[in-house]
C-alpha cells in the first residue's frame, strides 16, 4: 500500500512532508524495521529506538526529534496500527457453501452466505446469520441462535440453547454452554441439579482458545458486549460478565458472580461465587477474589484487597526477616541483664 494511500485511509498527518511515495508492505518493531516497512510508537521508554529505527515510517503521538522516518501523528498510536493491520493482512475469505461432509439439519436455517466448513454438525433448529463462518469441526446444538459475521474456529462446541450476537469470534477448541457444576448434598451423594438455562454472547465479544463457559441454572451465564477472554479461562454457570471487559489467561470465575463495565481480571485470577466487582476494577494477577470489590479501583492480593493496602502488606512481609533478628537480639539483651542481675 502506497503511504499517501494509508495516509488518507487513517486520515494520518506527517510531522514533514514525506520525500516521495514510498511503498509500505509490512508492519515490525522499531528495533526490527527497514525500508518498505510500518512501525510504533506507543511507550516512552523506546524513543530511542524509534529513533534509530530504519523504518520508513513511524506512528507516534508526538514529533520525534531526531527521527528520520516518516513521523505520522495521530492520538492512539497503537489502536491505530491494529486497523492498518487488519488492511495489511485481512483475514482469509471464504465462501458462501456448505461442505459437503458437514452435517446439517434440516430444520437449521442457515443464511446463504455462511460458510460451513468440512466436519461441521448444526442441530435441529439451530440459526445462522449472514457472513458467519464456521471453520472446521464446529458442532452447533439444537436451537442455538448464532448472530451475522461470527467466526468459529476449528473444534469449538456450542451445546443446545446457546446465543450468539453479531461479530462474535471464538478460538479453537473452546465449549459453550456445557453443565454447570451444580450438585445438591443429600443423603451421602452429591445429586445432580440439571443446567436447564443457557448462555447469552453478546455483540463484538471474542473467547480465546480452550475455554469454558458453562450454562445456567436457573438463569443465562451472560457474557456482555464488547469483552474479550483469553485463552484457558473458566466461566462457571450463571455468570454475568458487563459489557468491555478483559479476562485473562488461566482466569476463573465462580457460580453467579457479576463483574461490572470494563472490568479487568489478570491472568490467574480467582473470583468466587456470589460476589460483585465493580465497574472499571482491575484485579492483578494471581489475586483472589473472595468479597463484592467497589469500583473504580486497583486490587491485589489473596484475599484482594486495595492496591495501596497490598503493597504496605508485602512491604512489611519484607521486613519480617529483620524484625526477626532484632527480636532476637532484644531477647537476648534481656536475658543477659536478667542473669547479670541474679
Amino acid at each position: 500500500m502506497k503511504l499517501s494511500e494509508l495516509m488518507r485511509r487513517h486520515d494520518l498527518k506527517a510531522v514533514t512532508p514525506p520525500d516521495g511515495d514510498p511503498e509500505i508492505r509490512s508492519v515490525r518493531p522499531l528495533e526490527a524495521a527497514g525500508e518498505g516497512d510500518l512501525s510504533f510508537l506507543n511507550n516512552r521508554k523506546y524513543r530511542q529506538q524509534a529513533v534509530e529505527t530504519k523504518a520508513t515510517a513511524v506512528l507516534t503521538a508526538e514529533p520525534i526529534p531526531d527521527c528520520e522516518a516518516v513521523q505520522l501523528l495521530c492520538r492512539e498510536p497503537y489502536a491505530v496500527l491494529a486497523r492498518i493491520l487488519a488492511d495489511l493482512h485481512p483475514e482469509p475469505a471464504y465462501p458462501a457453501s456448505v461442505h459437503p461432509s458437514a452435517v446439517v439439519d434440516p430444520s437449521a436455517r442457515i443464511h446463504p452466505e455462511c460458510h460451513i466448513g468440512p466436519h461441521c454438525v448444526v442441530e435441529a433448529g439451530a440459526v445462522i446469520g449472514a457472513g458467519t463462518v464456521l471453520v472446521n469441526g464446529v458442532t452447533v446444538g439444537r436451537d442455538c441462535r448464532i448472530g451475522a459475521a461470527c467466526r468459529l474456529f476449528p473444534h469449538t462446541v456450542l451445546y443446545h440453547g446457546v446465543t450468539l450476537g453479531d461479530r462474535v469470534r471464538i478460538h479453537a477448541n473452546s465449549v459453550i454452554g456445557s453443565d454447570g457444576f451444580g450438585y445438591a448434598q443429600t443423603g451421602g451423594i452429591h445429586l445432580k441439579v440439571p443446567q436447564v438455562a443457557g448462555v447469552r454472547i453478546e455483540d463484538d465479544v471474542e473467547i480465546g482458545s480452550n475455554v469454558s463457559i458453562d450454562r445456567g441454572a436457573l438463569s443465562d451465564t451472560v457474557i456482555g458486549k464488547g469483552s474479550k477472554i483469553d485463552n484457558l479461562v473458566q466461566v462457571a454457570h450463571g455468570v454475568k460478565i458487563g459489557e468491555h471487559c478483559l479476562v485473562i489467561s488461566q482466569s476463573g470465575i465462580s457460580g453467579s458472580a457479576t463483574l461490572g463495565r470494563y472490568t479487568v481480571l489478570a491472568g490467574q485470577v480467582g473470583v468466587v461465587g456470589h460476589v460483585h466487582v465493580g465497574d472499571q476494577v482491575v484485579v492483578m494477577g494471581d489475586s483472589v477474589v473472595t468479597k463484592d470489590l467497589p469500583g473504580p479501583g486497583q486490587y491485589a492480593g489473596n484475599p484482594a484487597v486495595p492496591h495501596m493496602q497490598y503493597q504496605r502488606q508485602k512491604a512489611r512481609e519484607r521486613n519480617l526477616a529483620k524484625l526477626e533478628k532484632r527480636l532476637k537480639s532484644l531477647e537476648s539483651a534481656v536475658n543477659t541483664k536478667g542473669e547479670t542481675s541474679c
